[in-house]
């Protein structure tokens, strides 16, 4: 799905994940390069390299770059251990995707950010073009006998190596080539047997051969099964999308063509997730439709409303209303139980849900979403229809279906969660993907996009346009650093808010010169934020309003978290 370039509504950019220059730099690479391994299977040993270099290394060096480039749709160079100037190229170009000096040469710093890249898919902000086809592009051997589970050997990792030349691997994760046919190795041949209409045995024959050495030549992928004819693509995060405490880089998520986001927000009475603060704001910020979802838990009688409760202050507390342009409708978690056991909630009813689904739609104006299974509510909750009202997350990860069965008494659904093991660029676990069911004008209709909601007057304001009575309203915090221009997109009118207004609400920064430029006029209305309180100044809106934070402003501290007047 291409990159949308349209900014809807609020648009908030955060700031992006900078790779590493200077002294930071060296220091991460030499760290990097001493643990140097043979990610193509060849050698372990990374001399420095550059035209003219033969032997394994360069076999090694070919090898790695075909996988780290062919993220960025580069086609293959030949893996034939000779670094001629095919080889020189395609190393400037890694270097200058990796924010490297582009000499040619493959030094320390090199190696580190190459073994990094060909292990873990990258992309490069330039994507290649597709050019001739290579033979050679791992470089192990050109025998092809007839492989299965249980074979060991050079013709192993050649069929390993070209698995992953082959198969997309934001959402297949790269074979170790460690030349055992194992369990692994077995399952990705029958995925690859699966994309290229082949008999699916698990077994690389002379078809699957040849049909795996032409994909991994060229400038091609095979893409993971998703539903047919549902163009628009999401998916859910909790805490376990954060390996190691990792952030998700929401810019590169939405620049992958993602378009909207559940993010885990509480679960039960007592669990709010760790990351719930940064993720709901930041895959906002970056344009993504998002929901904040809570998982039920019936583990004790009646505590829907407190479960309810707990959830509404969470997700009070990012900012989150419900109403702001992107603010999908909150979903309900209603499934199995998740202590491994798959039973039914031992307290869950109707009657507790929906104490937690009323409860929430009065505290956010939205009908909430129910993620859910037709077999647990046929299971667990007598098939009941009691849910029929509500928009509906379904689950179902088998690939013989075309769209997943909706519970009694409900005619259709809005997302349909389809896989749990996708891997998307920003993110370093997998996740599960999603699609909705409708267009990208449903979409926007259901996140507040397509005509954004006016806040209501107040009842002691006798006379007074909701407009007026809308100034004092805000958006999302959104990170701002030097040069971020936030877009407000053609949805700010002065039916909304006559005037702009900001306000901190977190950040290091202790001092923050910021302005709002208008488009029409070039004139720059300036907010200065000291200690915890702005200073604003009042401005009336035009369309086309952008929210600079101009380069060199002194920014004393790295950021500075705002809400803008919305």
């Amino acid at each position: 799905m291409g990159r949308r370039t349209l900014l809807r509504g609020l648009t908030l950019a955060v700031a992006a994940v900078l790779p590493l220059y200077g002294p930071t730099a060296v220091q991460a690479a030499q760290s990097a390069a001493a643990a140097a391994v043979a990610v193509c299977g060849h050698t372990s040993a990374q001399p420095t390299l550059q035209r003219g270099s033969t032997g394994d290394p360069t076999v090694e060096a070919q090898c790695e770059l075909d996988l780290a480039t062919k993220p960025s749709r580069y086609t293959p160079i030949a893996a034939d251990g000779s670094f001629g100037p095919a080889t020189e190229t395609r190393v400037k170009e890694f270097q200058r995707c990796a924010g490297l000096d582009a000499d040619g040469v493959l030094g320390p710093q090199t190696w580190a950010a190459l073994n990094t890249w060909a292990a873990q898919p990258h992309t490069c902000a330039t994507q290649g073009t597709s050019g001739t086809a290579q033979t050679t592009v791992c470089g192990h051997t050109d025998t092809r006998p007839t492989l299965q589970k249980g074979a060991k050997g050079t013709e192993v990792e050649e069929v390993q190596c070209r698995l992953n030349l082959a198969m997309e691997p934001f959402h297949y994760p790269p074979l170790t080539i460690d030349g055992d046919f194992g369990g692994g190795t077995e399952g990705r041949v029958i995925e690859f047997q699966h994309c290229a209409n082949l008999s699916a045995d698990g077994v690389v024959g002379p078809n699957t051969w040849a049909k795996l050495v032409d994909w991994a030549a060229r400038n091609t992928y095979c893409t993971p099964p998703r539903p047919a004819g549902y163009s628009i693509d999401g998916l859910d995060t909790a805490k376990y999308q954060h390996p190691g405490g990792a952030p998700i880089d929401w810019k590169a998520v939405k620049a992958s063509g993602v378009e909207f986001a559940t993010v885990k927000a509480t679960r039960g009475l007592n669990v709010t997730d760790e990351y719930l603060a940064t993720d709901l704001p930041a895959a906002r910020a970056a344009g993504l439709a998002v929901a904040p979802y809570h998982f039920y838990t019936g583990t004790s009688p009646g505590t829907g409303a407190a479960q309810a409760d707990r959830f509404i202050a969470a997700v009070r507390a990012t900012g989150y209303t419900g109403q702001r342009a992107g603010d999908l409708p909150p979903v309900f978690d209603l499934e199995r139980m998740d202590d491994g056991t798959g039973r039914c909630p031992t307290y869950g009813t109707v009657a507790d849900a929906r104490a937690w689904l009323d409860k929430v739609e009065a505290a956010f104006g939205r009908t909430p979403v129910i993620y859910t299974q037709k077999s647990f509510l046929d299971d667990c909750l007598g098939s009941t229809t009691a849910f029929a009202r509500y928009p509906l997350q379904l689950a179902d990860y088998r690939q013989s279906i075309t769209q997943p069965p909706v519970p009694n008494g409900s005619t259709t659904w809005a997302m349909w969660q389809y896989t749990d093991a996708a891997l998307f660029p920003g993110i370093q676990a997998p996740a599960t993907a999603d699609v909705f069911n409708g267009t990208q004008a449903d979409l926007d209709r259901l996140a507040n996009r397509a005509s954004g909601p006016t806040a209501p007057a107040p009842a002691s304001v006798s006379g007074a346009s909701a407009a007026t009575a809308a100034t004092s309203c805000y958006g999302g915090a959104v990170t701002v650093r030097y040069g971020d221009v936030l877009d407000f997109g053609p949805y700010w009118t002065t039916d909304r808010c006559n005037d702009i207004n900001m306000r901190v609400t977190g950040g290091t920064a202790d001092y923050v010169n910021a302005c709002v430029k208008f488009a029409k006029t070039g004139v720059c209305n300036r907010w200065t934020k000291v200690g915890r309180s702005w200073t604003t100044i009042a401005t009336d809106v035009l369309d086309g309003t952008r929210f600079t934070v101009p380069n060199g402003v002194p920014l004393e501290g790295d950021d500075a978290v705002v809400q803008i007047a919305f």
